[in-house]
């Protein structure tokens, strides 16, 4: 392992990286924290969620849309609508461009993005989005290149998702052992994934998790939470479908969330209130900020 933890290889981005910001420390944590997101947006890709992935959407609370909150990822149904190829020459690939493509120029709805999904000096997005409405979300993807043209695809995306993600990197303070910061940060994520699903958490007297959700015919549903779970993922009944959202935690730094393999306060919060939590541990992101930034090795260079 490249650092012996999160902590440590922080400081050396501080020093080696960012000692140009005006608050180095800040800047490295930030960076840390987008380096969980673009390992958990290639951990999608690599499941083969790439074509139902929205990055940075607000969604709004289940049955109360006034209250909305921003996730890093949301899972949504996607279905293939066009394939267009491009001649090389024709960059930058804009929206505009794209669904000039397809319908009358028009017919472009006013809406469009102003996004680019591939650049004049070659800058690719992993997805462009080219507009919305209140039902569905179009987005391009580069499919494929050749040295005379590029192929783009076009996904419709469902409004509602189906699962969503939001990455939790926390640090401690110089000098402490733990930081208020760190709480305040499970408990924002905790509020966000119990309110975005059809499927309500109650806690028994005796301490155990139920989740209960009201059936088409008004009728309330409950059984212990785990098995409620796992047995909605495993269903095509719309009935238990309808509304629901997996809620999916990226957690770290690893060590901050254990104390002599005990679960601190800070993970107890989060584990009760997501469906499911992902580890990130320290090593797998100190070999990977090594490997890529600090110290890139041939293969990455």
């Amino acid at each position: 392992m490249p650092y012996e933890s999160v902590d440590v290889l922080q400081k050396a981005l501080t020093r080696d990286v960012f000692h140009y910001a005006k608050d180095s420390k800040k800047a490295a944590g930030r960076a840390l924290g987008t380096f969980v997101e673009i390992i958990t947006f290639y951990l999608l890709k690599c499941w083969g969620f790439e074509r139902n992935i929205a990055i940075e959407r607000r969604l709004p609370e289940y049955a109360n849309p006034s209250i909305t909150h921003n996730v890093e990822f949301s899972l949504h149904p996607s279905t293939k609508w066009n394939t267009i190829k491009f001649n090389n020459k024709m960059l930058p690939i804009t929206p505009k461009k794209i669904l000039s493509q397809l319908v009358d120029i028009n017919k472009i709805p006013n809406e469009l993005k102003n996004n680019q999904l591939l650049s004049s000096r070659n800058i690719l997005r992993n997805s462009c989005i080219l507009y919305e409405d209140d039902n569905k979300i179009f987005i391009a993807y580069l499919d494929s290149v050749s040295r005379s043209s590029y192929v783009v695809a076009i996904h419709k995306l469902f409004l509602h998702p189906f699962a969503v993600l939001e990455c939790k990197r926390v640090g401690v303070e110089e000098g402490t052992k733990k930081g208020p910061q760190t709480i305040e940060k499970a408990k924002q994520g905790a509020y966000v994934a119990r309110t975005l699903s059809s499927v309500q958490r109650i806690r028994r007297p005796n301490g155990e998790i139920y989740g209960v959700f009201e059936l088409p015919n008004k009728n309330l549903q409950y059984e212990a939470y785990g098995e409620l779970i796992q047995r909605i993922i495993a269903s095509d009944d719309s009935s238990f479908l309808q509304g629901f959202v997996l809620t999916v935690g990226v957690v770290s730094n690893h060590g901050n969330w254990f104390t002599t393999g005990d679960q601190n306060k800070e993970l107890k919060v989060l584990a009760q209130s997501y469906d499911w939590l992902l580890f990130l541990t320290d090593e797998g992101m100190s070999t990977f900020v090594d490997q890529l930034l600090i110290n890139p090795s041939r293969k990455y260079r």
